[in-house]
């Protein structure tokens, strides 16, 4: 039987413990008040678009880290507008919905060093989107309902920072994808 037993880390300073576990809660966001947040008109037919494609990332941005709905994303947003006194606009849950589906994400350079070149690693992986689990797929037979997903990622060679994706169906290859991840 081992006799030994973990070593226990006993806090001392509490007060400096509490101000750590306060500061984990903290959240910041800058707004550059010259950002770009309204679009320019693009001299195309039609209606011009409301916003710039930064804004509507902004906004997803925001939806995915809170997980958020998309009416609760714009309240969240204006109420971040309100507080840093800022009167812009703020892109309504179908406006982000309408334009998630069509925006593209930019791949850049590497914030650390942007003139250094961009080693990207290309890769997919598969995605169990609906149907049964395998238990019943063994105890029934085979289910010709499930569906997957592909995954394509995009990734920095040096960070590992994610640069593109892509989701297709199961009959798209990798190198058919490699071109729309570039």
């Amino acid at each position: 039987m081992n006799t030994e037993s973990k070593s226990r880390y006993k806090t001392t300073n509490w007060s400096e413990y509490n101000q750590a576990l306060r500061q984990r809660g903290a959240f910041t966001i800058w707004f550059d008040p010259q950002m770009q947040w309204s679009a320019t008109p693009t001299g195309k037919k039609g209606r011009q678009p409301t916003y710039t494609d930064i804004a509507i990332q902004f906004a997803l941005t925001i939806r995915n880290l809170f997980q958020l709905a998309l009416r609760q994303t714009q309240g969240f947003i204006q109420s971040l507008f309100q507080m840093a006194h800022l009167d812009w606009n703020v892109p309504d849950f179908s406006t982000l919905s309408r334009r998630a589906d069509k925006l593209q994400p930019l791949l850049h350079k590497s914030a650390k060093n942007p003139q250094e070149d961009l080693h990207i690693l290309v890769d997919s992986t598969g995605i169990k989107v609906t149907g049964d689990g395998e238990w019943v797929r063994k105890k029934h037979g085979v289910n010709q309902h499930r569906q997957w997903l592909k995954l394509h990622l995009a990734t920095d060679a040096n960070s590992g920072e994610i640069q593109a994706v892509e989701v297709t169906t199961c009959q798209y290859g990798d190198a058919e994808m490699l071109q729309p991840l570039l």
